[in-house]
C-alpha cells in the first residue's frame, strides 16, 4: 500500500450524496492506492467511509497553489 500525502479535507456535507456530473470515489479509512491518487490528481471526489460504509470524511484537491 502507498503512503498516503496528505490530502486537502473539504466539506462532507457539500459533497454527499455525490452529485451528477461529479466524479466521486470510496475509500476505507486510511486506504490509498495508485487508483485512488490518479482521481484525486484529477480533482474527483474521495469520500472515505468507515468500517459500516458509512460516510466519514471527504476530499478533493481543488485549486493547486
Amino acid at each position: 500500500m502507498r503512503p498516503r500525502p496528505h490530502l486537502r479535507p473539504v466539506n462532507l456535507d457539500d459533497v454527499w450524496p455525490p452529485l451528477a456530473g461529479r466524479v466521486t470515489m470510496t475509500m476505507g479509512e486510511g486506504q490509498w492506492d495508485a487508483l485512488l491518487e490518479a482521481a484525486y490528481d484529477q480533482d474527483c471526489v474521495l469520500i472515505e467511509v468507515d468500517d459500516d460504509e458509512r460516510p466519514v470524511r471527504a476530499y478533493q484537491r481543488g485549486e493547486t497553489v
